[in-house]
Formats: structure tokens, sequence, C-alpha cells
């Protein structure tokens, strides 16, 4: 099988499953689709003190990546010293950049890109050197190279509802999800909401953060409870808690779709559902006091309630299969 580095979406699906109680190295690697050893290298190499958190063993790879990265430019001694050079001539990387490829068309050593030259320059400003002044805005560090409607914007690598399989539409079958969230009054307090496709069966959990680390933990936690072959897809919204999608789909062995923004009808029975639960939580209510115990008394009402699109069975009986009793 192949070896792929930890990116960081997967360590921080590896700190939610220890934190969830999966510590087996085998169990977490055919969840995370690793191989055994990758995971006993990783928690080795990048654990602190026995513990193993997700942003700092990013830090600590990132750092052992840098340092073995060859960098011929920048371990350049004269081409790093006619760029200061240039530098304190008022020259903008740009300028410099694009002047040494003219000057020296020939000779690939002095072809650099400007962002080879403010990498260094930043780092030379951040150690004392008296740069600032030399650069044409005079900052202290690098700005962020995205613009703020980025930083906010799309959830990386989604697949859309277009390429999700058509017998998740025709709802022949139990293990196809929709997911969301709720939010209380004033954003205090949220409820993460997953509701089965044929059989409207809900599985629910309190949310102190609309964060997707806390959404990950917690399906990672109740998706325990559902038998595995009855998780197939789920499909969510653009939320950013769903940005771990990868990690939510390895998490329940489930293929994660999004519907497409301001398609909510895409998710109708979880909008649906999530309008069931306002009867119990209406809005402006502060969710931040939700107890786990309190949800699941709501959710166990909403499962055991006959609905005619089930010829009046409850959810409960109809995704466990379950007989009931008729009345004599």
């Amino acid at each position: 099988m192949p070896y792929p580095h930890f990116t960081s979406d997967d360590r921080v699906a590896l700190q939610v499953l220890r934190a969830s109680g999966i510590t087996s190295a085998r169990v977490l690697a055919r969840i995370l689709g690793k191989h055994v050893s990758s995971i006993y290298r990783e928690l080795s190499r990048n654990a602190t003190s026995g513990f193993y958190l997700a942003r700092p063993a990013d830090c600590a790879a990132q750092k052992r990546r840098q340092a073995s990265r060859r960098r011929p430019k920048r371990d350049n001694p004269e081409l790093m010293a006619e760029i200061e050079r240039r530098l304190k001539e008022d020259h903008s990387p740009a300028q410099i950049a694009g002047r040494l490829k003219l000057e020296h068309p020939h000779d690939p050593q002095w072809h650099v890109s400007p962002e080879t030259i403010y990498q260094p320059v930043y780092a030379r400003i951040r150690a004392g050197a008296d740069l600032k002044a030399h650069l044409r805005h005079g900052r202290k560090k690098r700005r962020n190279r995205w613009s703020g409607k980025n930083k906010r914007g799309s959830i990386p690598d989604r697949v859309f509802i277009d390429e999700r399989p058509s017998i998740v539409d025709r709802k022949e079958r139990i293990g196809d999800w929709e997911g969301d969230t709720i939010e209380g009054s004033r954003k205090k307090g949220y409820v993460a909401t997953f509701t089965e496709r044929k059989t409207k069966f809900l599985v629910a959990y309190p949310l102190a953060r609309k964060r997707a680390t806390d959404l990950l933990r917690g399906a990672a936690s109740v998706f325990q409870t559902i038998p595995e072959d009855k998780r197939k897809t789920l499909t969510v919204d653009n939320g950013k808690e769903f940005a771990l999608h990868k990690g939510l789909s390895r998490a329940l062995k489930a293929e994660v779709y999004f519907a497409h923004p301001y398609h909510s009808w895409e998710r109708g029975l979880n909008e649906h559902t999530n309008g069931l639960l306002r009867q119990y939580l209406p809005k402006g209510l502060n969710l931040e006091g939700l107890t786990k115990q309190r949800l699941a008394k709501i959710v166990d009402k909403l499962n055991n309630r006959p609905r005619k699109a089930l010829g009046y069975r409850t959810p409960r009986e109809v995704f466990f299969n379950l007989p009931f009793a008729l009345r004599t």
C-alpha cells in the first residue's frame, strides 16, 4: 500500500480518535487508511510528553521537513549578499529577481523568484537585521498573501452532491445520512444533527463551539453506536464545521458529499428534522447549557414518534428492523 505523508487533517483526526478512546494502532491505521507502522512512527516522533496534539505534531513535522530540505539558492552566500546589497538600494524583491535573470540569462544559479527573496529577508528581519526600512511597505513580517475572502472561502477538496451515487436519491437502502448544525441564541451553544434518509433516524449531540475539530470528535464518538453497514454516505452543507470532511469520512467509514451553497433543499430531510428539534429547542434559546442527557431524551422522542411516511412505524423500528406489537 502507498505511504503518503500525514497531513494536518490526518493529525487532527488522529488526535480526535485517540481522545475518543481508540488507542489501538491497528484500529487507528484502518480508520485513517494508513499503514500501522506509520501510526507508530507518527506517535513516536510527534507526541509530546506522552500526549498527542495535532497542532504541535504538525509544527514538529514541518520543522523537520524544513531542516532536511535542500535550499541551494538560500544557501548560496554570494547570491544572498548580492540580493541584500540591492535591497539596501531600495529595489523590490520582484525587481531584484527580474534584474538578476536579465543580467545572468544563462546561469540558473542566479535565477530566483521574489518569494525566494522574501522568505530569507523576513527571517533576517525577525533576527534583528536592519532591512525593514528598505521594503516598500516596511512591515515587520510578511502579510498573508491570501485575501480575507479566500480565508473564509470554500472548503478544500469538497465532492459535491452531483457525484453522489444515484441510489441515495431513491432511498432504497439504509445508511445514507444528511448532516447539519443548529445554533443557539447569539451563537451560544450548538447541536450537530445527522438524519438517515430512508428511516428518518436521528443522531445528535451538543457542541460548545462550532468548530471542525469539535464536530469530528463528537461524530467519531456517537457513530460508534451505529452499525458499520448503516454508514454509507453523508451529505452536509458548506459550513466550516465540516472542513475536516476527510477525517469525518474516515471516522464514519462513509463517503462525504456537499450540497451546493444555498441549496438547503438538497438536504431537505435534515432541514425538516431540525425543524422538529426546534419544538423542544426553539430559536432564541441559549443552547450553551444543553446537556447530552437532555438532548438524548429529545432525540429519543423523535426516533420513537410514528411517522406517516414510514407507514406510522417509528424511525427506530425501521432503522433497527424491530417488530412492533399489535394491540388486540
